[in-house]
């Protein structure tokens, strides 16, 4: 299915809907779930009958490389119906039946694309098996154009005899040049505020969108080094190391709470569902919720939903800030999946990987580039400009090398060296032409770094000192360790030893 790509942005407005209005679009809702399901678990049928089939595996023979590997995977899928329009086709049926009273032939091939391109997903292993939807838990559905079906019409929404009308601030100037372009498309999303539905209608609209005079991109090049719990940014105008998302504020007491609330309440109105040592019994069984427990899984859900809006605006703001030092983004390519193993509570609490997406997106509609390079050639948290790589633990928090090179705050090191990699590789000579200078000006940012980060500091940075600890004679806490290599360093430690009288 060939599609013409041109610049779009997507411009959001809430919807004035009555409870009439709201009973209809639930209904509908729930039958683009019934359409769903049932195309999700057609797709899923024909994909394990063509993974079992001898044409399959015989094009899983072939080499990975080899041009007829491709082919014979389309040949396969051609075979047995394993296409986007394959199952536009089995959706017809939906059109023809009560489902069509509700739906429009458009939304039910939406649907249906957005069944089948779960399965490939699955079938690649980029992400688990997919889930069928239950009841209220389909919440957007969306047409192909703005043609026909779900249609956007002199400010108003218009679908199948069903007309909303939005809220619109006549004095937004992003709502107001969304609503100049034209339209591609139309969406409706529902959403749950404190467990009442708000719905909202989303325009897919050509061209780029409104930027606002403050978040114009910078000129130059910004280097980021991104951790599970901070972000390191620097560029030739700043050069900064701060918490990620510091004004998120934890709720885990308040939540655990809730759970413990909501565990106590399921127990004691379904005790027939747990064993004697308190796990749950095995099998499919009814559960029966009292009013208190669904109103505490409101509070739940609201608290999170709270959390997420408010770590969403953190993004946005940050990547303003970054953006505006430069036009060009330079930083590692991380598995934030993998992050979660080490660091599950903080990942899932700031979400590196969602900024990433958000910069992106940003970039990409101020003009910006965002560059994601591969970190295992560069090695960035390992190199130093006189060329020799000492691995780092976790623990040591400052780049030291016997060089001259330091005490820097790694993750500040590192940001600014992802400034000069060009083509996965790190371009050492421009690195140390740009270096003079930059010596002090990584060292003011690292004196800057408040003690509460974890960072250890060294006692030479709190007095300001701008060389290295051999150059200035001052004492300091150390271990000389020799590497692989015939590398040695000095490892600081993350204690700050007593200063004696005089020093």
């Amino acid at each position: 299915m060939s599609r013409t790509k041109t610049p779009s942005f997507v411009c959001e407005l809430p919807l004035v809907v009555t409870p009439a209005d709201e009973r209809a679009l639930l209904v509908r809702l729930d039958c683009a779930r019934m359409v769903y399901n049932a195309c999700l678990g057609e797709a899923l049928k024909r994909l394990e009958k063509m993974q079992a089939s001898k044409e399959y595996q015989a094009a899983r023979s072939l080499p990975r490389k080899a041009k007829e590997r491709a082919a014979a995977f389309r040949a396969a899928d051609e075979q047995y119906g394993f296409r986007e329009y394959d199952l536009h086709a089995y959706a017809t049926q939906f059109s023809h039946s009560w489902l069509g009273e509700h739906l429009d032939s458009n939304t039910v091939q939406k649907v249906a694309t957005r069944a089948f391109l779960a399965a490939p997903r699955f079938s690649f292993k980029k992400s688990g098996k997919p889930r069928f939807k239950g009841r209220g838990w389909f919440d957007s559905v969306e047409g192909k154009d703005n043609a026909s079906g779900i249609r956007w019409r002199e400010n108003r929404v218009e679908w199948k005899g069903l007309e909303l009308s939005p809220l619109i601030d006549p004095k937004d100037e992003v709502i107001a040049h969304g609503l100049s372009c034209p339209v591609k498309l139309v969406r409706l999303v529902r959403r749950k505020l404190n467990g009442r539905n708000r719905f909202y209608v989303q325009l897919l609209c050509q061209g780029k969108p409104y930027r606002k005079p403050q978040h114009e991109a910078g000129k130059g090049t910004t280097g980021l080094d991104i951790g599970p719990s901070t972000i390191a940014s620097v560029s030739e105008k700043a050069a900064t190391l701060e918490r990620f998302c510091d004004e998120l504020k934890p709720r885990r007491k308040e939540t655990r709470r809730l759970q413990r609330k909501l565990d106590r309440s399921r127990r004691a109105t379904n005790p027939d569902h747990f064993n004697p040592d308190g796990t749950v019994k095995k099998g499919v069984r009814p559960w029966r919720y009292s009013h208190r427990y669904l109103q505490t899984r409101v509070r739940v859900a609201e608290q999170h939903r709270q959390q997420a809006a408010h770590r969403k605006s953190l993004h946005g703001r940050q990547a303003h800030r970054i953006l505006a030092q430069g036009e060009v983004v330079k930083l590692e390519k991380l598995s934030y999946r993998a992050l979660q193993h080490r660091f599950g509570k903080s990942v899932q609490f700031r979400g590196p990987g969602l900024f990433v997406s958000h910069l992106r997106r940003k970039a990409e509609s101020a003009g910006a580039q965002v560059i994601a390079f591969d970190p295992r050639p560069t090695r960035l948290s390992q190199i130093c400009l006189c060329g020799k790589a000492v691995p780092k633990p976790l623990g040591q928090r400052w780049h030291v090398c016997a060089c001259g090179i330091g005490p820097i705050q790694r993750d500040l090191f590192s940001a600014w060296l992802a400034r000069f990699v060009e083509d996965e590789q790190f371009d050492a000579g421009r690195a140390k032409a740009a270096w003079p200078g930059e010596d002090e000006r990584l060292r003011a940012a690292s004196r800057a770094i408040q003690p509460a980060m974890g960072q250890g500091n060294p006692p030479n940075l709190a007095r300001g000192q701008s060389r290295s600890p051999a150059q200035s004679g001052m004492k300091v806490s150390e271990a000389h360790v020799i590497y692989p290599g015939g590398c040695e360093r000095a490892c600081l430690s993350t204690r700050t030893p007593r200063l004696q009288a005089g020093e």
